[in-house]
This record gives C-alpha cells, structure tokens and sequence, in this order.
C-alpha cells in the first residue's frame, strides 16, 4: 500500500492568521500547529473585500446602529469574494474556520467546514456585554448565520464543555460533529519545575484589558483582604493603565497593555509569570481564556470564578481555585489563604498546573487531537 494522502486544507479566520496581533495570537498559534500535520493549500491573508469594513461601517452609521453588517448574509456575500476565488483556485478537501462565522457560513455548502470556535452565539447573548450591545438586529443576524454554520460544518470543535453543549443544546447539533478540545498557551517557554511557597511575601499576576469583566476591582479587594489576615502580599496588573484602573493601593503595580508582538513585552510577561505565585483573574464572563492556560505553562495555580469555559481549563482544587459566581472577595481570600497555609497542597496543585499544560493545553496537543478527530471521520 502507498503513503496515504495528506490532507489538503485551507485556513481562514475573520482577519489574517499570519499576524500575531490578530485576535489575540490564536489563529497564529493553531495555524502553525496545523500546518506540518496538513498539506495547508491555502492561508486567507485577506479575506474581505478592501471596502467590507469602511463601506460596513458607514451603513451602519447611517441606519443608526441598526445594520449589522458583519452579520449580514449579503453583504458577507459580497464582501468574500477574494476569500471565495482563493478558496476555488486551491480546491482544499476543507477549510479551518476559526472564529469565523461571517465568512464560514459562505462555504458549508461546497467545502467539509471545521469550525472552530470559543463560543456560539446564543451562549454569548446575555453573556458578554459586546454581544448584548448589538441589539435585536444585529443578535438575530449573528444567530442566524451561526445556525447555518453549525448545521452545515462539517466537524464542530470547541475548547471547553460549557460551548459544546450550547451547540448541541441552543443548535441542535449532531453530537458526532461536536468534539471537545482544549486551547493552547500562546507562549515559547514553560517553567522548568513546580513551583514553592516562599517564606517572604505572596506574588499575585493580573493579566486582562477588560477591567470590569475580567474581575479587576475585585481582584484589589482580594490582595486587600489577604493583607488584612496578616499575609504579605503583592498584584502586579497588566493589560490596563492606571487611568482605567484608579488610584493603586500600596501593593499594586500596574504595567498596563504588554504587546507580545515585541520582545521586550514577551520578556516582561515572561518575568512577571516568574516571579508570581498565583494567578489572580476573578472574571465573570469567559469563554475559555488563554491567559489561564498560559498561567499553568508557568506552573502557576489560577485563581477566578466557575463560569463559561473555566471548568474546562482549571480543575478546580487541582489545577487552581474555581468559585461560584458571586462570592466575595472574602471568600477568595479564605480559600487563598488555606492554600497557603498548606505549601506541600500548594505545591502539588503547582504541578498538576504544569502537567496539565504539557498534557492537555498545549497547541500541539491541540492540533493532534483535532487531525486525529478528522481522520476517523474520514475514516
């Protein structure tokens, strides 16, 4: 018998997967994971037309808000065709569509689809504040297209288990096109072993831009609260400046946005995962986060809220600390300091973090499990 054939595919996201800046490292990250495992006949550097978004954003400046026009089928239509005349000159076995509804539902009809994706659109709506924002309209036009993706791809696959049941449950997905894989950490460098309590004060790792909805005043009063009992402690906070944060308490550094697209950000970031000891993000909305993954390549115990897609990546009193919704800064801070007065628990949890990582949120993981999953249904 022969060499089997590899798979020829195509790679699409709302932007070009090329540039680190695009949505956060992660079409970067999982394109170069895929690439060696597929004959890859096609990267969408340029998916839309050059006039999709000042032509988008015009129609909807003069309909007052109410056009959505990324969620718009004709106007997607329109705008794709140079994603489209590429698509058909490569003649791809399927597309990898990540987090690209708007475009994805254009092909399900004439490609096998891999959508891949955080989220869905319902689990969203009343979720995050940019999805409740986009109005009746704009919600409507942002369902329907994601029905059409999901009905129609060929294999579904998302990172936690929270975004598989909203497909299957709000989408009446078939459950042999859902699968469940985890994300990676978008970084080059894991610690090299668990990590130990030090006798001296506790360093607390804030990272997020969205500062109400990634818990950040909150996090202030779990470091205040921590103080309080006696516990020396310090939150450095990146991904915001001071002027959206506020007055700093004491033992507050904040270092605002870092940009891993340069070296000395990655080698900042790098630092401050190396000098904390918890990872301190109580958001209240999450699809999965990157961030956390990244916390555990650092052997760093994650600390936050049971919502969305966490459960998926913190196992809870394993990994880090998951709470409900709605406790208190007291209640982090009584669960922190138990942790802390018990370093040998400290330091197996530190552990399984970093096993965890290897094993599980890596993207080279990732993408062996997603081929693999594409292959026996091939198969």
């Amino acid at each position: 018998m022969g060499t089997p054939r590899r798979l020829r595919a195509a790679f699409i996201t709302n932007g070009n997967p090329r540039d680190i800046t695009t949505w956060s490292n992660i079409p970067f990250h999982m394109l170069r994971a895929l690439e060696p495992r597929v004959d890859m006949v096609a990267v969408v550097e340029r998916p839309w037309a050059r006039w999709f978004y000042p032509l988008g954003k015009a129609l909807k400046a003069l309909t007052l808000r109410r056009f959505e026009y990324i969620f718009s089928r004709w106007f997607t239509h329109a705008a794709a065709a140079p994603m489209l005349a590429q698509l058909i000159s490569a003649k791809p076995d399927m597309v990898f569509a990540v987090s690209a509804s708007p475009l994805a539902h254009l092909l399900v009809d004439d490609y096998r689809v891999i959508n891949i994706a955080d989220a869905t659109v319902r689990s969203m709506i009343g979720y995050y504040e940019s999805y409740s924002a986009l109005g009746s309209a704009g919600q409507r036009g942002a369902d329907a297209l994601e029905a059409t993706l999901i009905a129609g791809a060929w294999l579904s696959a998302y990172p936690s288990a929270w975004a598989c049941a909203s497909a299957l449950q709000d989408y009446g997905a078939d459950p042999a096109k859902v699968c469940e894989i985890a994300w990676g950490a978008n970084i080059a460098t894991r610690a090299a072993a668990a990590r130990v309590l030090p006798a001296g004060s506790i360093n607390f790792l804030f990272v997020g831009v969205d500062w109400p909805r990634k818990g950040g005043p909150l996090a202030f009063e779990i470091v205040g609260q921590l103080a309080a009992r006696g516990i020396a402690c310090r939150l450095d906070v990146v991904g915001v400046d001071a002027s959206v944060v506020g007055v700093l308490p004491d033992n507050v550094t904040c270092h605002g946005f870092v940009s891993k697209a340069t070296s000395e950000g990655r080698a900042l970031l790098d630092r401050l995962f190396d000098q904390a000891h918890f990872f301190l993000l109580p958001t209240v909305a999450e699809c999965f986060g990157i961030v956390f993954a990244e916390a555990a390549a650092h052997a760093l115990p994650a600390i936050s809220f049971a919502t969305g897609g966490l459960p998926s990546v913190i196992r809870n009193g394993e990994t880090g600390i998951l709470l409900p919704l709605g406790s208190g800064a007291d209640v982090f801070a009584a669960a922190i300091s138990a942790l802390i007065e018990a370093p040998s628990r400290y330091t197996l949890m530190s552990a399984a973090a970093l096993a965890d990582s290897y094993a599980r949120l890596d993207w080279e993981r990732w993408a062996e499990k997603l081929v693999s999953s594409i292959e026996e249904r091939l198969a």
